[in-house]
């Protein structure tokens, strides 16, 4: 490579230019491009090689030389390895303003769509969502019964209040089904199983 670099033919400098580039020698490979006023292949290189120095460093070439397209050109096609200070700065000084514009729009138009894609992960869920959420862990907890919840004192089944005789007790004290109330108390319906009033019950005559 280093005996093609000084040969008289262009297309032997440029090979020499890129086995520097295969062998990763970078600014070897860019400073005969560079000689040869071969931008596209130093502009290639540069992106190739991922360094940011390197790549700030053709810029400012391209604007001591006044390149406007070519320092366009590094902008597009080293996008993602320029920071958009340096892009700024580099176009303020030189007045490349329109040739900058390029690669703001593109610089925000990304930033615009990683901020979408952010706030689309990181957005409260709908409140229609919520509430099935809500409602699905209440059932896998035991809370709803039939739909409806139970709250009640103790959690436990509090079954409807019937009388002894299975009708439906309307004084408001639960009395289980099948037990006979204690000796001595009215029942609920004010009788007792065999129509005879209790002892102790009868009036005085």
């Amino acid at each position: 490579a280093s005996k093609l670099s000084t040969h008289e033919l262009l297309e032997f400098r440029r090979i020499s230019a890129y086995v520097y580039r295969c062998n990763k020698k970078w600014k070897l490979s860019i400073e005969l491009s560079k000689k040869d006023r071969m931008y596209k292949d130093a502009i290639d290189t540069a992106d190739e090689s991922e360094d940011v120095d390197i790549i700030d460093s053709l810029l400012r070439f391209f604007c001591e030389t006044s390149e406007k397209e070519c320092f366009a050109a590094t902008l597009y096609t080293c996008f993602s390895h320029i920071s958009p200070d340096v892009a700024l700065e580099l176009a303020w000084l030189n007045g490349y303003h329109n040739f900058v514009m390029p690669y703001f729009i593109q610089n925000l138009r990304q930033t615009h769509m990683r901020l979408k894609a952010l706030e689309e992960r990181t957005a409260p869920p709908k409140e229609q969502d919520n509430k099935d959420e809500m409602a699905g862990t209440y059932a896998q907890l035991g809370g709803l019964n039939n739909g409806v919840l139970m709250i009640e004192n103790g959690g436990g089944y509090a079954p409807t209040p019937t009388s002894y005789a299975g009708q439906p007790d309307m004084s408001g004290f639960g009395v289980a089904q099948g037990i006979p109330p204690p000796m001595g108390m009215m029942p609920p319906n004010g009788m007792p199983p065999n129509g005879m009033p209790a002892p102790g019950m009868m009036p005085a005559m």
